[in-house]
């Protein structure tokens, strides 16, 4: 059987590690430093499959060897970001682990596919690459299949249908500049604009683009959880399975969408090997503009954190 392991048993990685485990397409591997942590999360989940109708190993360690030959690796060790505080910020925190992180990768699973969660995502998830040097089509990050997602439901309750009835595609930078492609945002085909009024379109959609705020000042001492986790288990069933999905993920950019060397999220065929190809997709004049500016902020706040050269031994700047 196939194996996901997910550094980090957090709210994130212990309800990725949750919802994967009911998907039942890879056995689960839980790593954490505080000693025992993962160990009784596993327990706890494994504990609740006789109820969830799944029988999927899951087991829990301290010790970074237990990702040996993994399929998938999900990182998902940093910490929240804090009311108020910047994104910048948090970025210098949270890299400080992820050399260990990507050197442990690098030896115990070469051959996996690497989805990233580490906030901010399109910043760690360029960084990882760097530090892993796998192709980057096997390093992926969340960001816009979280927002799609948030998307999809919020449409959904104004309209009253279900969520699996309305698409959408959020791209670029995973930060409340990202860019909604208002021509993807559908109910079973029939286009969002054609069921909403303008002002509730674009109420929604700056209901998106603050939802990591609105969550992190209501529950002040968490950040969302239960979503990202699910994002991160559909993305790595669509790995699994190989089901070729198009889905919008944070991918280190070769000249796509007119980029190099940023990561932000577009839409990609997932396979079994990550991400398969790039789609291009068709923008609006204003969606065009709104996405190139979105990431030459993003390049610009790299600039401004100066890279991780001090910080990780050497590493390249981004």
């Amino acid at each position: 059987m196939k194996q996901v392991s997910i550094i980090g048993s957090g709210n994130v990685g212990a309800n990725c590690a949750f919802f994967i485990a009911e998907n039942r397409a890879a056995s689960v591997t839980l790593v954490d430093v505080r000693k025992g942590l993962s160990t009784g999360k596993a327990l706890d989940i494994s504990e609740a499959g006789p109820i969830r109708h799944y029988n999927t190993k899951i087991r829990g360690s301290d010790d970074i060897e237990a990702i040996r030959n993994s399929d998938i690796v999900v990182i998902a060790a940093g910490r929240v970001r804090r009311p108020d505080e910047s994104r910048e910020d948090l970025y210098s925190d949270n890299i400080q682990s992820l050399p260990r992180i990507c050197a442990d990768i690098r030896e115990f699973a070469p051959d996996a596919v690497v989805i990233n969660v580490i906030e901010p995502v399109d910043r760690t998830t360029l960084l990882a690459q760097s530090l892993l040097g796998f192709d980057r089509k096997r390093i992926l990050g969340i960001g816009g299949l979280l927002s799609s997602t948030r998307l999809r439901y919020m449409v959904s309750n104004s309209l009253g249908v279900s969520p699996r009835e309305v698409t959408a595609i959020v791209i670029g930078p995973h930060t409340p500049e990202m860019v909604i492609l208002r021509n993807t945002v559908r109910v079973s085909g029939i286009p969002a604009d054609k069921l909403l009024s303008p002002e509730l379109f674009d109420s929604i959609i700056a209901e998106v683009r603050e939802a990591d705020e609105t969550i992190l000042y209501m529950a002040q001492h968490s950040t969302a959880f239960y979503a990202p986790s699910a994002a991160i288990a559909s993305l790595a069933d669509a790995i699994l399975r190989d089901t070729k999905a198009i889905l919008p993920v944070s991918i280190k950019l070769e000249g796509e969408y007119g980029l190099n060397n940023i990561a932000v999220s577009v839409p990609v065929r997932i396979g079994a090997g990550g991400a398969e190809c790039v789609i291009p997709v068709e923008m609006s004049d204003s969606e065009r503009e709104a996405f190139r500016s979105a990431a030459a902020a993003l390049r610009s706040s790299l600039d401004r954190a100066g890279g991780w050269t001090d910080r990780t031994g050497g590493a390249r700047n981004a």
